[in-house]
């Protein structure tokens, strides 16, 4: 039974996720998070006694006062203000039987006293799920995600508040959107004769973001792979795709291709990919274009904590390129990232890793290889430390057509006994392809190039205490001289086990824009977490 009604739940948040950014109703009074989040623990409750490493319930409830000197983040004139957010939540973790995946989603009521900003609800979800309705046959992928984005690079940004279990942008800034985004991805997977084996597979997304159409936007794709089945050192395999994207408020774009490839391995540790074949698309907005691509692709895996990888792919329009490395030693992690690539809509750092979860979850891989709980020592990790799974974010901004983006990323995590360092760098340039086909920045400009650098340092008080100070800068720049912002943040806070299931935390904030709208903003907050 408690199977069951996680199911339900599960596909529950991911369906109704994009009903949610469409809303735009604010609620005036918190009573309504308290309300939601007595309904949602007590409709969990059944879950809480599931079968140990079969699902995991947890959910929890927040509370946070911030003060801020400068709410509505102007120059001149400050609006100082005390804010209130009150954060229910829950995360589910499934890792047996028909349905594996993770949900973690909180819902954050946001009240200002003095001040007349009005209350608001912010979302945050990330949820991946993938159901097997038919053995070994039948799949269907699952993957919502809801955060705060920026619409321009070059409207004002602000530093969100970091919590030991997320982010919360608070402030009142008018160039952040709620965006969503859902895909459901069914496959069929089968033998051909036992000759070869297929993979056919359709995906179905859809991206909103509350309050603006720029980025909204509904895709849909479907590809059929054929693979020899039982290949050896050398392999062959057939594959053919399309795709399309339809913006709210622009043309569509689609793309179709067909490619035969040859795998090799001469050995467990070297891995070869040659593939050649045509393909067909309208990214230019010139009518379409039709011409061949070919690439080729390199891994090598000397040990189970090193990986490098390179890929090359021709285009017509721009060729793309990847280049990966990652090691994992005892107590670090060291990874780069090099990629070029065309995005049809919103721009961010594809690949990589952008956050602190995503570093120490690679961390632990070797410790920890079962990914359920791999992500519970995490969390608690993150948690000691006082450290935000969601920092540092990556850049992006909320755009319309094709384009090219490359992106550089360089993450290193060290790890004491008592102390820890984490260092992100991340450099993208995003190109428009064609003219006239894109809204946004990429209307206005040709190139948008973001940078970004945050570094992190934490220490252990006492077995249930710990501080941490992390500083950060983002900058953004266009092809002209008022095309240019940079926002830098300093960010320390104390955090403290208070008992069993409740985590406290003190912080302190000062962030400085420089743009067209520059201001400076110094904030003080205290966050009490009630895990259940």
């Amino acid at each position: 039974m408690a199977t069951g009604t996680a199911t339900v739940t599960d596909m529950a948040t991911a369906m109704d996720m994009a009903a949610m950014t469409r809303r735009r109703a604010e609620p005036r009074c918190l009573a309504f998070a308290a309300a939601a989040w007595a309904m949602a623990a007590h409709a969990q409750q059944g879950l809480t006694a599931a079968p140990a490493g079969s699902m995991i319930v947890q959910p929890r409830i927040g509370v946070m006062q911030t003060w801020t000197d400068n709410l509505r983040l102007q120059e001149h004139d400050k609006d100082a203000a005390l804010i209130t957010t009150l954060s229910p939540g829950i995360r589910i973790l499934s890792n047996s039987g028909s349905l594996r995946g993770s949900v973690d989603y909180t819902l954050n009521g946001i009240a200002y006293l003095k001040s007349d900003q009005p209350a608001r609800f912010q979302n945050s979800l990330v949820a991946n799920a993938q159901a097997e309705l038919i053995s070994r046959t039948l799949f269907v992928d699952m993957r919502a995600n809801i955060g705060q984005q920026n619409a321009s690079a070059f409207g004002q940004q602000s530093a969100p508040t970091l919590g030991s279990q997320g982010a919360v942008n608070n402030l009142a800034n008018q160039n952040q959107h709620e965006t969503g985004t859902l895909a459901i991805a069914p496959s069929l997977r089968g033998m051909l004769g036992g000759v070869a084996t297929y993979d056919l597979r359709s995906e179905f997304t859809r991206t909103e973001a509350r309050g603006t159409s720029l980025g909204d936007s509904r895709g849909s794709s479907g590809t059929l792979r054929i693979d020899q089945w039982n290949a050896g050192m050398l392999g062959w395999w057939l594959q053919a795709n399309t795709q399309q994207v339809k913006p709210k408020t622009a043309r569509s774009n689609r793309s179709e291709t067909l490619k035969a490839g040859v795998n090799y391995r001469p050995d467990p540790d070297w891995f070869f990919t040659l593939d050649a074949g045509r393909e067909r698309n309208d990214f230019l907005g010139s009518g379409t274009q039709d011409g061949p691509t070919g690439g080729v692709t390199a891994e090598w895996t000397p040990t189970p904590r090193t990986r490098m990888g390179a890929n090359w792919q021709y285009h017509d329009y721009g060729n793309s390129h990847g280049l990966t490395f990652e090691h994992r030693m005892a107590r670090s992690v060291w990874r780069f990232a090099d990629m070029s690539t065309t995005t049809l809509g919103n721009t961010g750092a594809p690949g990589g890793v952008r956050t602190y979860y995503d570093q120490f979850f690679l961390l632990f891989a070797s410790v920890e290889p079962d990914p359920v709980q791999r992500d519970i020592r995490v969390r608690q990790e993150l948690q000691r430390q006082g450290l935000s799974p969601d920092a540092p974010l990556a850049n992006g901004f909320l755009s319309t057509g094709p384009s090219r983006l490359r992106s550089q990323q360089l993450g290193v995590t060290l790890q004491g006994v008592r102390s820890s360092l984490s260092a992100q760098l991340s450099r993208s340039i995003t190109r428009r392809l064609g003219s006239n086909l894109n809204q946004g920045d990429l209307a206005n400009t040709s190139r948008v190039e973001q940078r970004s650098y945050a570094l992190t340092a934490s220490h252990q008080l006492t077995p249930l205490s710990g501080v941490s100070l992390t500083a950060s800068r983002q900058e953004s720049t266009g092809d002209f001289a008022n095309q240019a912002i940079q926002l830098t943040s300093w960010i320390a806070s104390w955090n403290a086990r208070l008992g069993p299931r409740l985590n406290g935390q003190l912080g302190a904030r000062h962030s400085r824009f420089e743009g067209a709208a520059p201001y400076t903003e110094n904030a003080v907050y205290a966050n009490l977490t009630q895990l259940f």
